[in-house]
């Protein structure tokens, strides 16, 4: 704001109220000797709320600046993924440094309209006698202003209009300038169409009334009504904006709409991707893959030291796996060109966005997919920027269950696989920042922490209770940390929250074995009564399961394998349903004592889930024949579309399958359960189904800038979101990779897979605090 106008127009308006006041007090002294007729009164000047109003920007110079009286309104959710966590007031997007030229220039532009109001509003006469005497009237009170004051005044006036003219051509141009970059990028009509935008691990989906995406119902449950401010952030201010903006339509008219503007946060600022090098003393990964397999190659199973779950024996389809790498060095190539560092990729409008507060998800995730996959200079370089680049104190509220097996597990995963004790430092580090949110009355941790500042809380939209995929699926990766770093104090953490839950699992109001989704960290009480295997229940019942399988299987873990038991036989009891096609199965969900008939993608994880945990069970046979079923399904949801990819979510009625959520963002759990049937069976039949899979992915995924996620997989040509999701990388490749390579790279009685694909070697144990009393 320059200063020799603005300086200048606040003197002269504060002495005009000076003298205004004294002009008033005259003015009752001459009243009281004699009464005189008033003068046309003139308008009221704006009040300071006026002055201080938001502003909202239109399209065509000077005349597009408008003063609202009104707030915008902050959104608030979780996403895991987003995550998740968005930007609010204060410290949004919109003042990053990228953007601060635009943003003083509007700033500057509304304190001159608003001074310019300010001394319009006050009448300057140009034809009253300079010794003519004010006169009071009811809506307020002309001025005897000296010539040479009014002079003055009207100069400043006149030079402050001149300058705003100036300053709203400005923004006129920037604001042009911002639309035609916008014009180049989907994220407008994302968010206008209502396609997918940054994907939660475990917790987007859709409605199950028009399909389109965003946030699944569970996440807002009937009866866990949300806050319709979403969270409510702290004073930082991290949530997103949201608010009514006024676009054009047509000559002097506007029409309000709501708009997102964090993804539009993007735009104004340049992105600089600095290439890693791939030099430096550390382990690399074999990169002769045509001749051996990458990774361990089953010397620990083989040994006899872990148990034998009697998986079959398979053999390498060498041209179909290294198609399948062929696909990972594409899509991390694109991802190290255009996002290096950041947590996703987009790669339509060739830009890396922050979906986890900048912790390098991508990086991460990918690991020990490149390491598994001998992909040598493209770990080498991730590998550096982990060691150079990444710290976690951030001022960043972070989801603990995505931080955890996203970062933790592939961190160890990555420690496991190559020896490299920087991970577990960097691991320990990351886990300190984490701790604050565990500090609970019962010990189930906040589902959010702020890492810098160590402030923990729950969203409102969950009525402050966590959830129950968020607080049980730690436990894989801080038990894994104890026992490689020696201190016990991670897995007395992650396995008070199992055994807080143990005790409580007969007052849940559901069938035994069944878990609400909502549980109070204070009170220890649950908060209704749905369930699901799907989005927010899932992976809870995953890990009951893996980390015995971690464990070794040994009877210091049986209290884990009891309750994952007790599970299974409710959900196949009361959940699981026949298909129409004979041999097919799906899962639904459960609230207010009954089936809802309702399949995510996400579930597709229990066929897989089924077999690992057959050998051994008293009900194997059974629990391979619903596997079976359940992964045919899920083949059945891919292999119905035009696309030949697979939607968010499928509706069953009358055990007829439709499609639900329309869109797909790249999803594993589908591979997955194919992956352990393979394993299992060795049956060629899985090996077909998922080339098919990955050959279509290959079509319809794949741009020259990255692989995206589809908008409507219903049709022929489904159009592209614009995120490549990190999950993808760590999970979906991985998984075809696995399953076109022989047994044991990667194998399953030594290695053991958690919730984001990344492998933790199982160690057997002597020792738990799961239902030993």
């Amino acid at each position: 704001v320059p200063e020799r106008h603005s300086g200048t127009a606040e003197r002269h308006v504060r002495e005009l109220h000076r003298r205004a006041r004294g002009a008033r007090a005259r003015e009752r002294r001459r009243r009281a000797d004699s009464r005189s007729p008033f003068v046309t009164p003139v308008p009221q000047r704006p009040t300071p709320a006026a002055r201080s109003a938001r502003f909202a920007l239109l399209a065509d110079g000077p005349s597009s600046i408008m003063l609202l009286s009104t707030p915008p309104r902050r959104g608030g959710g979780s996403i895991k993924g987003n995550p998740g966590g968005s930007i609010a007031y204060g410290n949004s997007a919109m003042t990053r440094p990228g953007k601060l030229v635009p943003i003083l220039a509007l700033v500057a532009v509304v304190f001159f309209v608003a001074v310019y109001r300010e001394s319009a509003m006050l009448e300057l006469p140009s034809t009253r006698s300079a010794d003519a005497r004010p006169r009071e009237t009811g809506g307020g009170v002309h001025l005897n202003t000296d010539k040479w004051q009014l002079r003055e005044l009207e100069q400043t006036q006149e030079s402050i209009a001149k300058e705003t003219e100036k300053l709203a051509q400005e923004v006129q141009r920037l604001s042009k300038s911002v639309r035609e970059s916008a014009e180049r990028v989907d994220a407008v009509p994302e968010l206008l169409d209502g396609a997918p935008g940054p994907a939660d691990r475990r917790e987007l989906g859709a409605s199950a009334d028009d399909g389109a995406p965003g946030m699944n119902t569970q996440a807002k449950a009937p009866d866990l009504p949300a806050d319709a401010d979403g969270i409510k952030w702290s004073d930082e201010k991290t949530a997103s904006t949201t608010y009514t903006s006024h676009y054009p339509t047509t000559a002097g008219s506007t029409t309000p709409m709501k708009i997102d503007w964090a993804p539009l946060a993007e735009l104004t600022a340049p992105q600089n991707i600095e290439r890693m090098p791939s030099d430096g003393d550390f382990p690399r990964p074999e990169t002769n893959t045509l001749a051996r397999n990458s990774g361990p190659n089953g010397e620990v199973a083989h040994s006899g030291t872990v148990p034998n779950a009697k998986w079959a024996t398979v053999y390498v389809d060498e041209e179909k796996r290294d198609a399948v790498r062929d696909a990972m060095r594409d899509a991390y190539n694109a991802y190290e060109t255009y996002a290096m560092g950041y947590d996703e990729l987009q790669p339509l409008t060739k830009r890396g966005k922050n979906a986890f507060g900048g912790l390098g998800a991508t990086v991460i995730d990918s690991l020990d997919t490149l390491w598994i996959m001998g992909l040598k200079d493209q770990y080498s370089r991730a590998r550096n920027w982990v060691a150079d680049r990444l710290h976690f104190d951030r001022n960043y509220e972070a989801s603990v269950f995505e931080t955890t097996i996203r970062v933790v597990g592939g961190l160890i995963a990555a420690h496991d696989l190559s020896g490299d004790e920087m991970y577990l430092d960097k691991c320990l580090d990351l886990v300190r920042h984490l701790k604050p949110a565990f500090s609970t009355e019962t010990g189930v941790p906040y589902n959010i922490v702020n890492l810098k500042k160590g402030w923990a809380k729950n969203p409102t939209w969950s009525r402050g209770a966590s959830t129950l995929a968020e607080f049980g699926t730690l436990q894989m990766e801080y038990i894994a940390l104890s026992e490689r770093t020696g201190d016990d104090e991670w897995r007395q953490l992650a396995e008070s929250i199992v055994e807080t839950v143990r005790k409580i699992r007969t007052q849940t109001g559901t069938p035994l074995g069944l878990y609400p989704l909502y549980l109070n960290p204070h009170r220890g009480t649950w908060e209704n009564t749905h369930v699901s295997f799907g989005a927010m229940g899932d992976s809870w019942y995953e890990y009951l399961l893996k980390v015995w399988v971690q464990g070794g299987r040994t009877k210091a873990m049986k209290g884990w394998h009891d309750m994952w038991e007790e599970s299974m036989r409710a959900m196949i009891d009361k959940l699981v349903f026949d298909g129409e096609e004979a041999g097919t199965k799906y899962v639904a969900e459960y609230n207010a004592n009954h089936a809802v008939h309702k399949m995510d993608h996400l579930t597709c994880f229990v066929g897989g889930m089924l077999v690992l945990g057959s050998h051994g069970s008293d009900h194997e046979d059974e629990y391979m024949k619903v596997a079976a079923a359940i992964t045919k399904m899920c083949w059945r949801m891919y292999s119905t579309q035009p696309t030949g990819i697979a939607p968010e979510f499928v509706n069953f009625q009358d055990k007829k399958m439709h499609v639900g959520g329309k869109f797909n963002i790249q999803r594993p759990e589908a591979i997955e359960a194919i992956f352990y049937m393979y394993r299992k069976t060795g049956d060629p039949m899985y090996r077909e189904w998922a080339w098919e899979m990955f050959t279509n992915m290959r079509r319809h995924y794949r741009t020259e800038t990255g692989w995206v996620g589809l908008k409507d997989v219903r049709s022929p040509n489904p159009g592209h979101d614009n995120t490549m999701q990190s999950f993808f990388l760590a999970e979906t490749l991985k998984y075809f990779y696995l399953i076109f390579s022989d047994s044991d790279t990667i194998n399953l009685d030594e290695w053991v897979l958690n919730t984001e694909a990344h492998p933790i070697r199982v160690m057997p144990r002597d020792k738990s605090d799961v239902g030993t009393n």
